[in-house]
């Protein structure tokens, strides 16, 4: 893979849409641009949905932290240039490790202040071009980069809360008899980017979509949601997963930029919750992401770093709080 990239017109042509209005893009546009770069060697992971609010970031943050707890050379890319919350969790993970003086395993990280293939080839090249895993953290908006990026994926997951509301932007319910009768805005968009991607015979997009934050007390409601995804799932062509759900502490431990599958490597810390390090493990699994098992390598650390006794246990005590 080269190192550096030139600019071509499609990117100062995307580069313009992107921060103009925006009105869709042509699939045979999006996969033309990519098609005469190079192929991307690691398997990409896009978490993407034209909604907000729906826990990509978290997912993404977990499933990177995760990966890189099982061995696997991880790049993360933050694709949204206002709210940067990957970028902020996996800084502060960075800060974690060196106030606390432990090394946790941690992917290479960056956000694409500049939305173009060639900014975004650049960064993966500069962040890790032998990588196991490329992860991709759509903004929650159609733009010409959040196609390609959704072109791009090997594994293009989307998260969605229990609300008939979230349903609508993959598909359109009956609401009378329960059966879909045409694709939402975003089912559209993936629908005909997986198929122009097939017709060029540059390999499947697997789509699934991850049912998040589900809070017990919703049982009845779930039941219509379910069977709703079900329907949705045979129609548009996607799996089912089971997200993380409304916890308090995978909420807060982000500010730490810490999962539950760090407690352990941190001394003096309280046992971690064992069903929330569970679902992570069981997200992974049902995402069917295949991984060589390595031990895991810490990242930057800055264990050279001078850091007061009294501000480690501080650190430690507030975190012990949250738990």
């Amino acid at each position: 893979m080269t190192a550096m990239w030139k600019r071509t017109d499609s990117d100062a042509d995307a580069i313009t849409s992107d921060r103009s209005r925006f009105d869709g893009e042509a699939p045979g546009k999006v996969l033309g641009d990519i098609a005469p770069r190079p192929r991307l060697a690691p398997h990409v992971i896009t978490f993407a949905n034209e909604k907000g609010g729906v826990g990509k970031s978290t997912l993404a943050f977990h499933i990177a932290v995760a990966l890189a707890h099982a061995g696997q050379k991880v790049v993360a890319i933050d694709l949204d240039r206002r709210q940067r919350t990957l970028e902020r969790g996996l800084s502060y993970r960075q800060g974690t490790a060196c106030n606390l003086g432990i090394a946790l395993p941690s992917p290479h990280y960056s956000v694409l202040d500049y939305p173009s293939m060639a900014a975004l080839y650049q960064t993966i090249n500069r962040l890790g071009p032998d990588a196991d895993f490329v992860i991709f953290d759509a903004a929650g908006a159609d733009s010409p980069i959040f196609r390609r990026v959704v072109a791009l994926a090997d594994t293009l997951i989307t998260p969605i809360n229990a609300s008939f509301l979230d349903l609508e932007l993959l598909g359109r319910l009956n609401p009378v008899n329960g059966v879909p009768e045409r694709a939402g805005c975003f089912g559209q968009t993936v629908s005909e980017l997986r198929e122009e991607k097939l017709a060029r015979k540059m390999g499947l997009i697997e789509w699934i979509v991850v049912k998040n934050r589900v809070r017990a007390a919703e049982k009845r409601h779930i039941g219509r949601i379910d069977d709703a995804l079900e329907r949705l799932s045979i129609s548009h062509d996607f799996r089912i997963a089971q997200g993380l759900s409304e916890r308090v502490a995978f909420r807060e431990l982000f500010q730490f930029g810490l999962t539950h599958l760090d407690l352990d490597l941190i001394p003096d810390m309280i046992r971690p919750q064992a069903s929330s390090r569970d679902e992570i493990h069981a997200l992974i699994a049902d995402l069917g992401l295949t991984v060589e098992a390595r031990e895991a390598v810490g990242g930057s650390t800055r264990r050279n770093a001078r850091v007061l006794k009294r501000t480690r246990q501080d650190f430690r005590a507030a975190l012990n709080a949250v738990l």
